[in-house]
């Protein structure tokens, strides 16, 4: 039994459908290109939800070229905005840009690693910049319906068992998003990915961990309409 809340509604019937989604937002926060994980799993994810949902597209962010947030920008992000000056607005463009495409997704993809415990700092820097006047301080219910499906590789294995209390990546991410409204959230856990690093485990082994992740995508894929 999981310590982390299991949104997601299940939904049962036809799974092939002409899609009326506006788009599927995916955002990766590895820097190792094709070596990652959890790049891999969201390539996946990404042909296993473009099978179902026919004539859907996907638009990408990466973190990595996200500053971190700045004291004009997290000022802005409070202030309501028809209270912005001009510099207010400019100090907020990046900020309205990924909030915008989070409010206008119809489902969003995050897959990231696990570093030290936590998120890559680049992650961090784009929840900051979407935690703001118009998804957070001034709620309005819009991200009620937006399913969020996390794709989280670690080295050690933090999903279950006595190491979970050293996971603060889980938690933080359950924590942002419910707190935005989001309401369906499911998790895709690839850990222990150091064995698969150093050669000790085969990736297409029944037992690795990329496999079991693999077999975790279709439910997560599915309970998307």
């Amino acid at each position: 039994m999981t310590r982390y809340r299991k949104l997601h509604r299940v939904r049962f019937g036809i799974l092939s459908y002409s899609s009326t989604m506006s788009y599927l937002l995916s955002v990766t926060s590895s820097t190792r290109g094709e070596q990652s994980w959890s790049n891999k799993l969201l390539s996946e994810f990404e042909k296993q939800f473009l099978e179902i949902h026919l004539g859907a597209s996907i638009q990408s962010r990466f973190t990595g070229d996200i500053p971190h947030l700045d004291f004009a920008a997290q000022i802005a992000g409070r202030t309501p905005l028809e209270k912005h000056s001009p510099s207010d607005t400019a100090a907020f463009a990046l900020s309205n840009e990924l909030t915008d495409e989070v409010i206008g997704a119809s489902a969003l993809v995050v897959a990231t690693p696990m570093y030290n415990w936590g998120p890559p700092s680049s992650l961090k820097a784009w929840i900051d910049r979407i935690i703001n006047v118009k998804s957070f301080y001034k709620q309005t219910g819009q991200l009620a319906d937006l399913p969020v499906t996390f794709i989280i590789a670690s080295g050690g294995l933090y999903s279950e068992g006595e190491n979970m209390k050293h996971d603060f990546l889980r938690p933080l991410l359950d924590e942002c998003f419910t707190r935005i409204g989001v309401q369906d959230i499911s998790f895709i856990n690839c850990d222990p990915a150091g064995p698969l690093d150093r050669g000790m485990v085969a990736h297409d082994s029944p037992e690795s961990a990329y496999i079991k992740a693999q077999k975790q995508i279709p439910q997560a894929v599915t309970r998307i309409r």
